[in-house]
């Protein structure tokens, strides 16, 4: 039976030890390096399948070591392995090319199996994905040859009029130019639910239409059920934020996103958001995520509120959203079969 390669750059015998006795029980074959140079001659040898790199090592840094793996053999992929938990460190290994980032001490070992068996079903995965999901790659030159198509999706990246609910009414202004770089829906539900979304591509300006399309699909299905009594993930929007992640790292498309998303109820003023990315802000504390797309075990923090006297503001990346309260005088009357405070 065919064994997995999988090769360890490592300078700490006892962890390397560990994870030798671990990976050799499931059936892999390991082969270990104690600084760079060793690590990438002995990639270059044998050729493994996975590699697993501390970022601390001697006389090569594993961040140079990574660039030369991704450099020699884009499609072989690299899990590091860091006692960093600093996201400046996470961003900067996943956009050199890792394919992982696993922070430790490893506390649950299976954890570092499951991302090897990923890393290695991950190109089955890709294939699935693109074949099953979209065609996208096969229609770009039509899709940027065509500028009355490509004027038409953008017009679709954004809602013509704002959104009145109960107790607040929601309205947003996109700067001029920025039609193309940001996915904005603003959905009512039923029984006088809203959900807000705003997303920022990363991707270069050719790509960013393309970037947004595909996170729009898979934005939709959560959106169908938001009609439905299957609306929690909706209702939660860290975990909304936590499964788009996981979608697009799993996909081939290489572009990362800043995206709030914020569900409100219209009748009572309750609200509940997240956020990732640099590039959007809240007026009220939010405790932001790492940019979706990058890292596929990126944690989203969810807050809660209530809507009071003052707007709640959504700013950046050219887009401006506020959920402005009404007056008693103003607010909508509120269907008489909707229980206040239902959600």
């Amino acid at each position: 039976m065919f064994a997995n390669k999988v090769l360890v750059i490592e300078d700490d015998a006892v962890f390397s030890t560990v994870i030798d006795k671990f990976l050799s029980a499931r059936g892999y074959q390991t082969l270990f390096a104690t600084n760079g140079e060793t690590g990438l001659a002995l990639y270059h040898q044998e050729q493994p399948d996975v590699v697993l790199c501390d970022l601390e090592l001697p006389q090569v840094s594993g961040l140079q070591v990574l660039q030369e793996l991704v450099q020699a053999a884009a499609t072989t992929p690299v899990i590091v392995i860091s006692g960093s938990e600093r996201l400046a460190d996470v961003r900067e290994a996943l956009q050199l090319g890792a394919s992982d980032y696993l922070v430790k001490p490893i506390q649950q070992l299976h954890v570092l199996d499951t991302a090897i068996r990923n890393c290695l079903t991950r190109n089955n995965y890709e294939f699935a994905w693109e074949q099953e999901q979209w065609e996208l790659n096969d229609h770009i030159d039509v899709l940027f040859g065509n500028e009355s198509m490509r004027d038409h999706l953008v017009e679709e990246f954004a809602p013509q009029e704002n959104l009145r609910l109960p107790v607040c009414e929601v309205s947003h202004q996109i700067e001029p130019g920025m039609e193309s770089q940001v996915l904005l829906v603003q959905q009512r539900f039923p029984n006088n639910q809203g959900f807000l979304f705003v997303a920022k591509s990363q991707a270069l300006k050719e790509q960013d239409i393309i970037a947004l399309l595909v996170l729009r699909s898979l934005l939709n299905p959560f959106l169908r059920q938001g009609y439905s009594s299957h609306a929690a993930v909706l209702r939660t929007p860290a975990q909304l934020l936590q499964l788009l992640n996981q979608e697009l790292c799993n996909s081939r498309i290489r572009s990362a996103f800043d995206v709030a998303a914020l569900w409100v109820n219209g009748n009572t003023g309750e609200v509940c958001w997240a956020l990732s990315g640099e590039h959007i802000r809240f007026n009220v504390q939010t405790r932001p995520g790492l940019a979706i797309g990058i890292w596929a075990q990126a944690q989203y923090h969810e807050q809660q509120g209530q809507l009071g006297k003052a707007p709640i503001t959504l700013n950046g990346a050219g887009v401006s959203i506020a959920l402005t309260p009404l007056l008693a005088d103003e607010q909508s009357p509120r269907p008489n079969k909707a229980a206040p405070g239902s959600t």
